[in-house]
């Protein structure tokens, strides 16, 4: 197994090393792009019409006021940032247009802080104005001819801008959109659906379609007002895509460039660039990420050395086990997050569940012996001490073989806010996976590796609940696919580690990290 291991982890190195390059290369061509601070300390990459040579970034005269390409304002959805929708940007600055891609407060690199979003739409007024601002007198565009688009929660935030902006020339609400408070009408909106948006954004983002259309007949498909007068109105759908997937599709660009097109009485360009070759070598970076995952886990086992046997519950006994405290700490979260000083948004409720549950069942444990690794507190205390220097050195490694997703998927080096939040959510879930691998970890591999999986299936299903239940916000649901993949990677690591060495206080330290990392990175940091 170490050779199989050694072999798979050697391949997944390789693809890993071969996709940063590739990335590094493709980031550096295709359309020039600039990372620029706008007014508010608001972060933005600025993608122009121009082909970058691959080389040092440099700007290129200003053309003609009558040469000069439309802009667009382009906003990210909840839990997102710039990077995400730079496949869309580059797409269409390669087809002539100018893009300022946004990360908006609370999101991303963007270190203000986000207010309270409940019963708002204008929450990112003010981002989305520096942006404008900056695009009506830059000379590398023509300021007159603006639109606004955005994704998801970004889509709304794009809508009740213009509602509130009367120069705007069009919006483009991508799986998104739900209300309008500003005084204007927004002007020629594209309304993109995905195929597999979930209900409730797909009802919304129709509903507001017939309403400013004032027509309850509109469908998917289908258009209505004259966009020379200012009051088109379409809804397109694209076929196979998701909430998320719907960013990456090169059909969803084809459909707003049209729009676009008409918005501005451009001709259509006889061979649109639809395609983004930094995909395929993201997806090469994701399978060689996956591949290495066992080897590091393999050599943090190495490092770590092996554990003494411990008391342990029956499997079934240990999952239940898990399961009635995640249930439990679920109801108590519901009214309310006992983690919210992080100022996570979502993630404070996220991080709650797990840390409410590790403590009962932290605690549970070691009211009855269960914990201990040898004779004494001291003795656990000693090896949880050993096992932190293997466990964190293997997540340091997950980190900088996740560093080529970056480029793509999302930010994922943290600002130092969120750093701050890693470090003190890791300590706060720990337990909880200190609980999980008392628990559930034993046997050989095959029975450690399948109650692991287990257990995650456990987790999976406790938020699931929460959802049908309403505890967690809807956003979650969108989110929990990445959650299913985030802990089978989890899995992939931990079950390599305890072949290793069956030190199961090194997964837990791990996976704390890990987890803690990915919430702080992702959610938004509230003000």
């Amino acid at each position: 197994m170490g050779r199989a291991v050694q072999a798979l982890s050697v391949l997944g190195l390789g693809l890993v090393l071969f996709s940063a390059l590739r990335l590094g290369t493709l980031e550096r061509c295709g359309p020039l792009h600039f990372d620029l601070e706008l007014a508010g300390r608001v972060p933005a990459t600025f993608y122009l019409p121009e082909t970058a040579d691959g080389g040092a970034a440099r700007l290129p005269p200003p053309r003609p006021i009558d040469e000069r390409p439309p802009a667009v304002v382009l906003a990210h959805g909840l839990a997102s940032d710039r990077v995400m929708t730079s496949s869309l940007a580059r797409r269409l600055a390669a087809n002539g247009y100018a893009v300022l891609a946004l990360d908006l407060r609370g999101h991303g690199a963007n270190r203000n802080g986000v207010p309270p979003l409940a019963g708002r739409t204008d929450v990112f007024f003010d981002d989305l104005s520096a942006a404008v601002s900056f695009l009506r007198t830059s000379p590398y565009v023509d300021g007159s001819k603006l639109v606004v688009m955005g994704h998801s929660m970004g889509a709304t935030a794009a809508l009740d801008f213009a509602s509130r902006d009367s120069a705007i020339d069009g919006v483009v609400a991508i799986s998104g959109g739900r209300l309008v408070l500003g005084p204007f009408v927004p002007p020629n909106v594209l309304f993109l659906l995905a195929e597999r948006d979930p209900a409730p954004i797909r009802d919304g983002a129709l509903g507001l379609a017939r309403a400013i259309a004032a027509d309850e007949t509109l469908a998917p498909g289908e258009t209505r007002g004259d966009v020379a007068e200012g009051r088109g109105v379409s809804v397109a759908e694209v076929r196979g895509a998701d909430h998320l997937s719907v960013l990456f599709a090169a059909a969803a660009a084809g459909e707003i460039l049209a729009w676009l097109d008409t918005v501005f009485g451009r001709a259509p360009a006889p061979d649109r660039i639809l395609e983004d070759p930094r995909l395929t070598a993201l997806g090469i970076s994701l399978l060689g990420f996956l591949l290495t995952l066992p080897g590091v886990g393999w050599l943090a086992g190495r490092l770590a050395g092996p554990l003494p046997p411990r008391p342990a519950l029956p499997a079934l006994a240990g999952l239940a086990a898990l399961a009635t405290a995640l249930a439990a700490s679920l109801a108590l979260v519901s009214a309310g997050a006992p983690l919210g000083f992080v100022a996570l948004e979502l993630g404070d409720a996220v991080g709650s569940i797990f840390f409410v549950a590790g403590a009962a069942l932290l605690g549970g444990l070691a009211a009855t012996g269960r914990l201990r690794c040898g004779p004494g507190a001291r003795a656990f205390g000693a090896e949880l001490r050993a096992a932190l220097a293997p466990g964190l050195a293997a997540f340091g490694a997950i980190y900088v073989l996740a560093t080529p997703i970056g480029v793509v998927a999302h930010r994922i080096v943290p600002t130092p806010e969120r750093a701050l939040a890693t470090v003190v959510l890791a300590a706060l879930v720990l337990p909880f996976f200190l609980a999980q691998e008392t628990l559930v970890r034993r046997g050989g591999p095959l029975v450690a590796c399948a109650l692991g999986l287990a257990a995650r299936l456990a987790t999976l299903g406790v938020v699931a609940a929460g959802l049908a239940l309403g505890v967690l916000p809807p956003v979650v649901g969108i989110l929990l696919p990445l959650l299913a993949v985030l802990l089978f990677g989890m899995e992939v690591a931990a079950t390599a580690l305890y072949v290793a060495s069956r030190s199961w206080l090194a997964i837990a330290v791990l996976e704390s990290a890990w987890l803690a990392w990915v919430i702080a990175v992702v959610m938004p940091i509230r003000a």
